[in-house]
């Protein structure tokens, strides 16, 4: 979390979001809704008195049989078992669907080729229930966007999850347990954004409790007038949070195991790169926009023992007092773009090997040992915290930091009492 910073389905209509390295989409049958609406998706299974069916960008849904025209139902339950070439094709339990693969190098850029297709899932008015779909998210609201608003501020999300499904940290973002899609959470009224949970004065926070990405319209830029919907530029600040969260998102399968330094560093990288409002991110010109991040050349960064051992009850606690937040992931995000770029040979092998080692470690004391005993080995690499804290300054400086550490306790005194 940063500061400043189902019917569910009456047959969506969605069209595939075009994506560079977009692996070929199975065969597709075009279904029929007794309403009229067309819709192209494999068949997957039949499931009693429904039909699952993927769409071509990996996302699946359960439609009641009901809901179809009648030649539509005839030809699911003449289907039975799926063929073996459309099994082979579907994304096994648990990893991320449609997804493109990590890129080997790092990428120039990283961009959406067209805007994302958005379906109108539901607009009702009396029960002030809205939901709109893109190819990855789901979007619930209490006032009426349409379509195309959706479509526009979709694209960073839409981006966002792009990005992290193609650096080569291979982190294979995929929804929650028990969701096939994420899901983001829109309020008109910044008063029922905090209610719901959201921190005043915050674009967007990801609870990872609902499972869900919670955001006041105001940061995509939308205004409400009356009824009538002005959708205008967001703020960059905004965007920058907003990635921020939707990267967490992204990695909701990692939070349990990661340290606090990575989970919020990790996130802080993803927000300091320059995202263009069309879709695309850029990672040309890194130093400079490290700068940028940092606030200039000089900059005051946190101990990296400290940094680097923080756990979640002293990272919050920070929140509330003057200027530690702030430290914290800036130097969380410096640290992040040390290990991804100047570490070693520059090419983040170091923390994509502490990334392998850990990510089916269990969230529980065994896991916690195992990610230390990975830290020090891919990370410290027989390096004490002091000698790390020289290496990334020095590194640091040939970015263009001129890096000097506040001196340890700056978040107060470690819970293990050290």
């Amino acid at each position: 979390m940063k500061l400043l910073r189902p019917l569910g389905i009456v047959l969506a209509l969605t069209t595939p979001l075009l994506l560079r390295a977009q692996t070929a989409a199975p065969a597709m049958h075009t279904w029929t809704s007794t309403d009229g609406r067309k819709i192209e998706a494999a068949y997957v299974a039949l499931e009693g008195e429904s039909v699952k069916i993927r769409m071509a960008n990996g996302s699946t849904f359960t439609v009641p049989l009901n809901r179809l025209s009648a030649e539509d139902q005839a030809f699911a339950k003449s289907q039975g078992a799926p063929a073996a070439s459309t099994t082979a094709a579907s994304p096994a339990a648990g990893t991320a669907t449609g997804a493109p693969p990590a890129s080997k190098n790092w990428p120039r850029t990283v961009a959406l080729d067209e805007k994302p297709a958005v379906t109108v899932v539901k607009e009702d008015a009396e029960a002030h229930e809205f939901i709109y779909r893109s190819p990855h998210y789901e979007f619930k609201c209490d006032s009426k966007l349409g379509a195309n608003v959706v479509r526009e501020f979709g694209r960073m999300f839409e981006a966002t999850w792009m990005i992290n499904c193609m650096l080569p940290l291979d982190l294979k973002p995929h929804p929650e347990r028990l969701r096939e899609i994420f899901l983001a959470h829109l309020f008109t009224e910044e008063s029922d954004y905090k209610k719901a949970g959201g921190i005043e004065g915050s674009a967007g926070v990801y609870m990872t409790s609902k499972k869900a990405l919670m955001v006041p319209i105001v940061s995509l830029g939308v205004r409400m007038v009356g009824n009538r919907v002005s959708l205008g530029e967001s703020a960059a600040r905004d965007n920058s949070t907003l990635i921020h969260e939707i990267t967490h998102q992204m990695m909701n399968h990692w939070m349990g195991i990661l340290p606090t330094w990575y989970v919020e560093g990790s996130a802080e990288y993803v927000s300091m790169l320059e995202y263009n409002s069309n879709g695309r991110f850029s990672l040309i010109g890194l130093n400079r926009q490290l700068q940028n991040f940092t606030g200039g050349k000089d900059f005051m960064m946190i101990d990296i023992e400290e940094l680097m051992t923080i756990d979640y009850e002293r990272w919050t606690a920070a929140l509330g007092k003057g200027g530690s937040a702030h430290a914290n992931y800036a130097s969380a995000g410096a640290l992040t773009y040390y290990f991804y770029h100047v570490d070693g040979k520059g090419d983040a092998a170091n923390i994509i090997a502490w990334l392998r080692e850990i990510e089916n470690v269990k969230r529980d004391a065994a896991g916690d040992a195992a990610v230390e005993a990975a830290t020090k080995k891919h990370l410290l690499r027989e390096r004490s915290y002091a000698q790390l804290a020289e290496e990334v300054k020095k590194g640091l400086r040939k970015e263009g930091i001129d890096v000097t550490f506040f001196p340890p306790g700056k978040n107060g005194p470690a819970s293990n009492g050290k």
